[in-house]
């Protein structure tokens, strides 16, 4: 404020130092005296009283006289303000809380549904497209013509078509004949040799072990009892044989209905190059896979052990005689392939 101002206006210098003299005695704005407080009152009404006189200037530079006492106030007068407002009981407004605990009772409450109002329709879903599957080719094996034999080469290519006997390969099927001729085959081959030895024949003391009463324990005979370790087996198995009685007529025509099943589908196969004479295995295979023929597959031979020795090894394969053909092994295989003196040794006889 300049010289001049002061000059004009000497009410407003004198309040300046009164008020920070009451901001110092006391540190909050609260313990200023009501004289200070009076007198400042006064001030501010005299001072629109007489505008013209003081002026607008005087006016503008009185209120930071004002505000000094505020700034001038320490910032450890704010900390005991801080405490009281967090040690002072919060106040609940109950009709807030009765508003909380409605909010939640109707969420805990179980909604009813009116089911006389119509559903919403799902919202439609995109449908996905199939996956593409992979669909393996089946592979279908080669058929020769219904009820004769058809000769091939070693190259697998038709030579020609035999006739075939109907005595043995037109003969129908009847499937209790060949289950019969079919056990009996496979029970022929038990050997029937298992054993056991009963408590006779089990070598051990006859005596009685201990007394009969007196011991507490229960009443024992012979340590080769059933009950006891290293006794006797009961009903255990003995040597015998497995055997099934079947007449030699339904063996034959149990044959005869096989062959005629393999004959009726086209899988009998005359093979014109398995003539050798020292067992080739790769021989036979190349031309059992030219042939492109069901598997498995019944090689017939009829005194060729160079044949048989090189069928052996192949596992889609079988090798068996004319002579000691079953049935069993014919319904086993689905192509038959029979050499040339096979099928003259079979369909001749």
């Amino acid at each position: 404020m300049s010289a001049d101002e002061t000059k004009q206006n000497p009410d407003v210098e004198s309040t300046a130092p009164e008020a920070a003299e009451a901001v110092a005695a006391d540190e909050t704005p609260e313990a200023v005296e009501p004289e200070a407080v009076s007198e400042a009152a006064a001030a501010e009404t005299a001072a629109p009283e007489a505008p013209e006189a003081v002026g607008q200037p005087a006016v503008a530079e009185a209120e930071p006289a004002a505000e000094a006492p505020a700034e001038a106030a320490p910032a450890a007068a704010e900390k005991p303000a801080k405490k009281a407002a967090k040690a002072a009981p919060k106040k609940v407004d109950k009709a807030a809380a009765g508003t909380l605990k409605a909010k939640a009772a109707a969420k805990a409450a179980p909604k009813k549904v009116d089911k006389a109002a119509p559903k919403k329709a799902a919202p439609a879903r995109a449908e996905r497209p199939p996956k593409p599957r992979h669909v393996r080719e089946v592979h279908e094996p080669r058929h020769g013509t219904a009820g004769v034999a058809t000769v091939v080469d070693a190259a697998g290519r038709q030579v020609e078509e035999r006739q075939l006997r109907a005595e043995l390969f037109a003969v129908a099927a009847d499937v209790n004949t060949l289950h019969l001729v079919v056990r009996a085959e496979q029970a022929a081959r038990r050997r029937g040799t298992a054993s056991t030895k009963t408590r006779g024949e089990v070598s051990g003391s006859t005596a009685k072990l201990y007394r009969q009463k007196g011991t507490g324990r229960a009443r024992a005979g012979s340590v080769k009892s059933p009950v006891r370790t290293g006794g006797g087996v009961v009903f255990g198995p003995h040597p015998r044989s497995f055997d099934v009685k079947v007449n030699k007529k339904v063996v034959r025509k149990a044959l005869a209905m096989a062959l005629s099943n393999r004959a009726e589908n086209g899988n009998v196969f005359v093979a014109g190059g398995l003539d050798l004479t020292e067992p080739s295995t790769r021989t036979v295979d190349d031309i059992l896979v030219n042939l492109d023929i069901g598997a498995p597959v019944l090689v017939v031979t009829c005194g060729e052990p160079a044949v048989a020795k090189s069928v052996h090894n192949l596992s889609y394969a079988e090798v068996t005689e004319v002579g000691s053909l079953s049935t069993e092994q014919v319904l086993r295989a689905r192509s038959l392939v029979l050499t040339e003196k096979a099928f003259a040794a079979l369909n001749e006889a």
